[in-house]
């Protein structure tokens, strides 16, 4: 039985494949980890909703992307964010794989 990818590997996958079309991209995370007593504590920080992949394209265009595994579901605060990024102008859509970011920034040039 194949196993499904995580996250975190559609996450890289899809920042391998933008780096290689010359976008400007990074990671964000909203946990942190500080050590209390002994032990690592997680902690949330920044703004809620923020999309997992944040870039720029070629042209200076605003990307942010929201991955989820197949079946994932975004939530209301990472909905609005995409729809604030969407009203102003920028590209900002849930990618469930590569396939979904090359279909949605092929659209969009």
């Amino acid at each position: 039985m194949a196993q499904k990818e995580t996250e975190q590997q559609i996450q890289k996958t899809i920042i391998d494949y933008l780096r290689l079309k010359q976008y400007v991209v990074f990671k964000h995370h909203s946990t942190g980890f500080t050590v209390r007593e002994g032990a690592t504590v997680p902690f949330r920080y920044g703004d809620r909703g923020i999309a997992d992949i944040i870039g720029c394209s070629p042209t200076g265009r605003f990307l942010a992307i929201e991955v989820k595994r197949r079946g994932g579901k975004i939530s209301p605060d990472q909905t609005n964010f995409i729809e604030r990024i969407q009203a102003k102008g920028g590209c900002a859509f849930v990618a469930y794989s590569l396939d979904d970011v090359i279909a949605e920034v092929e659209r969009k040039k």
